[in-house]
């Protein structure tokens, strides 16, 4: 079976569909990637088919900044829900079309796996005659997002003749749910697709992978409590808060891990400090499972990472998706949010004491962690989708 998969730029949109990907090419199927170029980087040497389509990661989203000034002056929730529709609707949607189209006629897939903010699928699709399955990367998105999202990108869809659908035509022929029962929206149904598929891209490691640097790997074997997981991903890698949190965590004796990305400066954390230790990457799935609590801005990949590896959180939303997931941990009594007016250091260090007590938010941890792995993994779903049971 020949399979494209397409997501927007960023890693928290590409990577968790990565673990399906793989698990179909280790089954023996071609498997092609559409993405902004410099998202692909990701992938490179993977024995992926790669195809480029709209703007770099950076450039598309400074040029976003700035067309919409005014979105500055918003509360960060607020800025998320008028973000959303307007820079994956309005800018990326149109940008990445012609470059999705192409990669279609190209590789000529018989499935895409697509990720909901990649708007340009399902309009590419349709014009293909292509079949799809929209792939979540966190909880499920609110439809108000994607009603709102799917006028920005209406245009194009008249462009061709045709009537925008509902949510963007996402979930015509299925969705694959990454997000547990206890996270799901109280009273949320799911999204309106014929087949829902449950999947944890997030599996506790099983096969050899990267391993951790040996020094890194030394240091949190030497039985020092608590040991903590620290990122704000690859995004809001910048904000002030990241830096205060760790310096509230080193204050209370943690040894503390923290990443910074591509970009970011280990610099501002004086990383010569003992029981500190600062990378611009660390694989997670081999990092987690050496943690006792992971401390972040509660994006998706982070969170649903923690969560399968039964780890309590402490998030520090910034924006984006954050406060939806901070809340959906919350209310699973699995970890502690503090918001942005109290993510002081005195209001860093009250709330991680008061995670790093256990109690009830190290069991409700492990009860999430336990959905999750009821919840069928990367191979498990493959096999579905090849042998057509996912798609009957």
């Amino acid at each position: 079976m020949r399979l494209l998969f397409c997501s927007t730029g960023g890693a928290g949109h590409l990577q968790p569909l990565r673990p399906l990907a793989l698990a179909l090419q280790r089954q023996g199927h071609a498997i092609g990637w559409v993405s902004a170029p410099d998202a692909l980087q990701m992938l490179a040497g993977q024995g992926i088919a790669l195809f480029p389509a709209g703007l770099d990661f950076e450039t598309s989203r400074r040029q976003f900044r700035a067309q919409h000034p005014e979105l500055l002056e918003l509360e960060a929730e607020q800025r998320s829900a008028q973000t959303f529709p307007r820079l994956f609707g309005g800018s990326l949607a149109p940008a990445m079309l012609a470059g999705v189209n192409a990669a279609i006629a190209q590789w000529r897939p018989e499935l895409m796996v697509l990720e909901p903010a990649a708007l340009a699928g399902p309009l590419a699709c349709a014009l293909h005659g292509l079949r799809y399955l929209t792939h979540g990367y966190g909880l499920p998105l609110p439809p108000t997002y994607l009603e709102a999202a799917t006028q920005c990108f209406a245009p194009s869809w008249a462009a061709h003749g045709l009537a925008a659908p509902a949510a963007g035509g996402l979930y015509r022929h299925g969705y694959i749910d990454i997000a547990p029962p206890s996270l799901q929206p109280p009273g949320h149904a799911g999204p309106p697709a014929p087949r829902r598929l449950a999947l944890n891209p997030y599996a506790p490691r099983a096969a050899a992978g990267p391993a951790l640097p040996e020094a890194l790997q030394r240091a949190l074997q030497a039985g020092r409590r608590p040991r903590v997981y620290l990122s704000f991903g690859t995004v809001f890698n910048r904000q002030p808060a990241l830096v205060a949190a760790a310096h509230a965590l080193l204050g209370l004796g943690a040894e503390l891990v923290v990443t910074v990305g591509a970009d970011g400066d280990p610099q501002r954390f004086a990383p010569h400090l003992p029981r500190l230790h600062v990378h611009r990457f660390i694989d997670q799935a081999a990092l987690l499972p050496c943690c006792d609590a992971v401390v972040s801005h509660g994006g998706a990949g982070t969170l649903l990472g923690a969560a399968a590896h039964g780890l309590p959180q402490l998030v520090l939303p910034q924006g984006a998706d954050h406060f939806r997931n901070a809340r959906a941990l919350a209310a699973a009594g699995a970890g502690l949010v503090v918001a942005p007016a109290a993510q002081t250091a005195d209001g860093l260090r009250a709330a991680a004491r008061q995670l790093f007590a256990g109690g009830p938010y190290a069991a409700a941890a492990r009860r999430l962690a336990a959905e999750m792995a009821a919840m069928p993994g990367a191979d498990a779903l493959a096999s579905a989708l090849a042998d057509g049971t996912a798609l009957a």
